[in-house]
């Protein structure tokens, strides 16, 4: 995959749809892509958090361990970003994130996605929209689930 096609795949992404050609291109770019086996840890619950990554192909499993036992909470296919959560906020993960076929990512080191954020007032109100609408959604499962 060129430059070009993850620059391009990065604009179907919804939190970086309002970005430049140009500045998906410096971002695909930068980002390093990884080639990841089924099965293999992309990053582990605890961990201090280092970077997110953007899913090209695949698919991303979302395990959270509690009472000793891991328990899967999603699956995140291609066009989907992990990891950004902990970028924004220092604390370490609070999952761990595997993949469940081969999967290639796009790696965004914390330094690259925050100075993106920085320069880019609308890239800061999608992130912001995506973790609002992901919290509602874990509120409506957490109110579901109590019944």
């Amino acid at each position: 995959m060129s430059i070009d096609d993850e620059a391009r795949t990065l604009a179907r992404i919804p939190m970086f749809r309002e970005l430049e050609p140009s500045q998906l291109r410096l971002l695909a770019f930068s980002a390093a892509r990884l080639d990841v086996a089924a099965g293999d840890i992309l990053f582990q619950q605890g961990e201090a958090p280092d970077a997110a990554y953007v899913v090209l192909e695949g698919v991303a499993i979302i395990e959270v361990t509690a009472g000793g036992a891991a328990h899967e909470v999603a699956r995140l296919g291609r066009d989907t970003v992990v990891g950004e959560m902990g970028v924004l906020t220092g604390e370490p993960r609070s999952a761990t994130v595997r993949a469940g076929e081969p999967m290639s990512v796009l790696r965004m080191e914390t330094d690259l996605f925050l100075a993106l954020l920085d320069r880019t007032p609308s890239l800061a109100r999608a992130v912001l929209r995506d973790l609002a609408f992901r919290l509602q959604e874990t509120t409506r499962a957490l109110v579901k689930a109590r019944g």
